[in-house]
This record gives structure tokens, C-alpha cells and sequence, in this order.
């Protein structure tokens, strides 16, 4: 059973995972915006470029914090990597006005 963690314990974390944008590509690409720093990682093919994040703290998010992110974080669960997914995915974290960026930007 993938472990949910919620937005104000992920930004209270002493040391940062990492955070993988597992939404679809369609409503990654209508959103155009992602969470800054955020890795990507097609949802489907989670086993393959999961492997390297072994003994890494990863938590993973989509739109709304449900199947797909859950699915993607049971599934890097599987392979022995410590996986959350983000309680309320995206729209969560921008509708508490969290900083977002744009799909591509560099800082």
C-alpha cells in the first residue's frame, strides 16, 4: 500500500526527496507548469527508470494525488525504494500557492 505525505510534512522534511512528476502526458502538457526542481517520469515505465532512485527518498505526484500517483509509488515500493506519493498531487501544491514553474524552465 503506497504512503501518502502531505504538503506541509513534504516542505518540513530536513533534507528534501526527490520529486518526480508521474502525471499523464496529456494533462502534464495542458497544465504546462510543474513543481520546480521536479524530475520526470513517464507513469507507465516507472520499473524501468525507477532503479535509479534506489536509497533515495522519492515522492512522486500527478494531478490529484490518486491512482496514478499511488500506482507509480506502489510500484517503486515494489523494487525497495523508499516511495511516497503527494496527498492532492499538483492541483494541491498549487492551490496552496506553492512556487511552480514552467515545463522546461531552467533556474
Amino acid at each position: 500500500m503506497p504512503i501518502p505525505i502531505n504538503l506541509d510534512d513534504l516542505l518540513s522534511l530536513p533534507q528534501p526527496p526527490v520529486l518526480i512528476d508521474v502525471r499523464k502526458a496529456p494533462a502534464r502538457s495542458s497544465s504546462g507548469r510543474t513543481i520546480p526542481d521536479a524530475e520526470r517520469g513517464e507513469p507507465e515505465r516507472a520499473t524501468e527508470w525507477g532503479l535509479a532512485f534506489r536509497g533515495r527518498r522519492v515522492v512522486v505526484f500527478c494531478v490529484h494525488g490518486h491512482e496514478v500517483s499511488q500506482g507509480v509509488a506502489d510500484a517503486l515500493t515494489g523494487l525497495g525504494i523508499d516511495a511516497a506519493y503527494l496527498e492532492g498531487g499538483f492541483a494541491a501544491w498549487e492551490a496552496a500557492g506553492n512556487p511552480v514553474v514552467a515545463i522546461g524552465a531552467r533556474p
